[in-house]
């Protein structure tokens, strides 16, 4: 039953991450107007707003202008639900749960961001550092295994070199290819996940998320869903080597 309420819980708050995702970066209201269709403009009744179950009642559709709805609304709201369930069932109700699904709520808006508009607002990536940063004390994560035995200067440290690595690789790649291959967004993005991660596990971190990248960058182009020149937002790799680090730091 807990189990139950905690995916419940977390696909509202997913519908609350579609929201983000569609309107903050453009700098508009999440509060108003209320959820509306974009293409009819008539407000969205409450029980055509329920996460996941009104997509399949409606069948993908706008029950006024039969316009079909994005998939990707109740894919955001399932992923945060298995998320929250998945953060439940590693680590209970407890200070570290809460730490997890505000870390994984900002990164999954985030990435979803970042595949839309190729973009990270700082928004999100700064104000995340700054969470990271005040949340340090409560997080053992700071102080499993490493050196630097005081959790804040663990974050401080793990955002500072974190942010520093990967400005340095962004400065060496710009300087062979002879353009940007790194965003600002994706170095304030590593930096923030280096202050819940600290100074040994960011690195881990950025390695998983090149890995993942490179390789599914390698699929695309193989199988020619992109050139070898295209741009592939790296914040989604970035977000997923944060989450795997900091899930396996706990066992």
């Amino acid at each position: 039953m807990v189990e139950l309420l905690l995916f419940v819980l977390g696909s509202l708050f997913g519908s609350f991450a579609n929201v983000c995702i569609r309107r903050l970066p453009y700098r508009k209201s999440i509060v108003k107007p209320p959820s509306h269709c974009p293409k009819c403009l008539i407000p969205i009744r409450w029980r055509d707003n329920i996460p996941i179950l009104s997509f399949l009642l409606l069948k993908g559709k706008c029950r006024n202008c039969h316009t079909a709805i994005s998939p990707e609304y109740p894919v955001v709201e399932f992923l945060t639900g298995i998320y929250f369930l998945v953060s439940y069932l590693c680590f209970g109700i407890s200070t570290i749960f809460f730490i997890s699904v505000l870390l994984g709520f900002y990164l999954i808006v985030i990435s979803f961001i970042d595949i839309h508009l190729k973009i990270i607002p700082d928004v999100f990536s700064v104000s995340l550092l700054i969470i990271g940063l005040i949340l340090s004390p409560f997080n053992p994560v700071l102080t499993s295994g490493i050196w630097i035995k005081n959790s804040f200067l663990n974050s401080l440290s793990g955002a500072i070199s974190g942010g520093l690595l990967l400005y340095l690789l962004a400065l060496i790649g710009s300087k062979i290819y002879k353009k940007e291959v790194m965003g600002g967004g994706d170095i304030k993005l590593i930096s923030a996940g280096g202050s819940f991660l600290g100074i040994n596990n960011v690195f881990t971190a950025l390695f998983i998320a090149c890995c993942i990248g490179g390789f599914t960058g390698l699929i695309l182009i193989v199988f020619k869903k992109k050139k070898s020149s295209d741009f592939i937002p790296f914040g989604p790799y970035i977000s997923l080597g944060i989450l795997i680090i900091f899930f396996a730091s706990h066992f």
